[in-house]
C-alpha cells in the first residue's frame, strides 16, 4: 500500500483515476435527471462523497509539498463552482452556494483523511525496509 502511496511511477495512474472521477462527477451533475442509484439520498451528501473522494485522490496527483493541499483545494472550489454555473443553466436542475459548501467541506475533509492515512501508512513502511 505504501508503494502505491508514495512512489511517484504511480501517480500517472492517480491522474487517469482522478479524471475518471472528474468524467463521472460532471456526468451526473450536468444530467438534467441523473439516476437515483447514484443518489445517496440527500443532495449535500452527494456534493460532501464526491468532492471528499476527489480531493483524496488529486493529493496523490501531485508530488508531496507545503502547498499541494492548496492546490487540490483550488482547483476543487474552481470546479465546484464551474459545476452549479453549469447547473443553473440546465432545466430540472438549480444551482446554490450551499452546494459550494458542501463541496468544500468534503474536499477538506478528503485531504485530511489523506494526510492520515500517508501519516499512518509511512512509518509501516519505513520500518519495514
Amino acid at each position: 500500500m505504501s508503494e502505491v502511496l508514495h512512489d511517484p511511477r504511480w501517480r500517472s495512474a492517480w491522474r487517469l483515476l482522478f479524471l475518471a472521477v472528474v468524467a463521472g462527477a460532471s456526468w451526473l451533475a450536468f444530467s438534467p435527471h441523473p439516476p437515483s442509484v447514484a443518489d445517496l439520498g440527500w443532495d449535500k451528501a452527494n456534493h460532501f462523497a464526491a468532492f471528499g473522494t476527489l480531493a483524496f485522490i488529486g493529493m496523490q496527483c501531485f508530488a508531496a509539498g507545503p502547498r499541494r493541499r492548496w492546490i487540490v483545494l483550488a482547483v476543487l472550489l474552481a470546479y465546484g463552482v464551474l459545476i452549479e454555473l453549469v447547473q443553473s443553466q440546465i432545466p430540472g436542475r438549480d444551482a446554490e452556494a450551499r452546494d459550494v459548501l458542501a463541496d468544500m467541506i468534503g474536499a477538506s475533509i478528503g485531504v485530511a483523511l489523506h494526510a492520515l492515512l500517508v501519516r499512518v501508512i509511512t512509518p509501516r513502511a519505513l520500518q519495514a525496509r
